[in-house]
């Protein structure tokens, strides 16, 4: 028996079933698998149980309450929050596992994210995602404006060396999806004002050259291109739809 503190894992699922055996195969360092799902209707609440997981069934709500209550239900001194469609390398886990043994170990880890996609592993700068992933129980919460939750973690932070594997979006129709499912959502957090059409513009143009010209995103070619043109297309459509809404305000049908 190991006199390491223990891990809890932390998940949460709708329709799953082709990504969350492999996420929770990838915490095989941690002791408590705790899986909060949205009544999935394929195998992800069975895959998860075969690995045992513990399910809880709960309405979906936003992301923010959603992971705040896997966190409400897991019992180890600290616990890695993962999506279903990320995994764990094996460095991180022993990463991890060396260092919540430390004896001046902080408050949390932010660890480095790193996105698969069109056949390519994103490991240039274009995507900055250090989140902080890893973090002890007691002093962690789950704040953040939804679709964007973080961890709040009252404490030192430091980070891991090792990566999260991100497998994000199935194709380029799937991206689409989640930047349309995505930026509903983070408008819906915006209160419509007089520059909601400009900011369609401006914010997007600056997306774009963040990415591509200061993140280095022509260092990779085509994919680089297609990651600066989708994140200033997310941020075009979030304005678009809180442009929308002003409409609705000011020409009420």
């Amino acid at each position: 028996m190991s006199d390491r503190p223990a891990i809890s894992l932390i998940v949460i699922t709708r329709d799953e079933e082709e990504l969350i055996g492999q996420c929770l195969k990838s915490a095989w360092f941690c002791d408590e698998l705790i899986v909060v799902d949205s009544h999935s209707t394929d195998r992800t609440v069975e895959i998860a149980r075969a690995l045992g997981a513990v399910v809880i069934e709960h309405e979906f709500t936003d992301y923010v309450r959603q992971k705040q209550i896997a966190l409400d239900h897991a019992t180890s001194e600290w616990v890695l929050l993962l999506d279903a469609d990320e995994q764990a390398t094996y460095d991180l886990g022993c990463e991890i596992r060396t260092a919540v043994a430390r004896p001046d170990a902080p408050g949390g880890f932010r660890i480095r994210r790193v996105l698969y996609h069109l056949g390519h592993y994103y490991t240039r700068p274009i995507y900055r995602d250090r989140p902080v992933r890893l973090f002890r129980r007691a002093l962690g919460h789950i704040g953040g404006v939804d679709p964007h939750d973080k961890v709040v973690v009252n404490g030192r932070i430091d980070r891991l060396a090792a990566p999260i594997l991100h497998f994000s979006y199935r194709d380029i129709a799937d991206h689409v999806a989640t930047i349309n499912r995505f930026s509903t959502r983070a408008a819906a957090e915006i209160e419509p004002s007089a520059f909601a059409a400009a900011r369609m513009f401006t914010h997007s143009v600056w997306r774009f050259l963040n990415f591509y010209i200061l993140r280095g995103g022509f260092l990779d070619g085509g994919r680089g291109l297609y990651a600066a043109m989708t994140a200033a297309f997310y941020v075009f459509l979030k304005y678009a739809k809180v442009y929308e809404r002003r409409l609705r305000t000011l020409h009420p049908r």
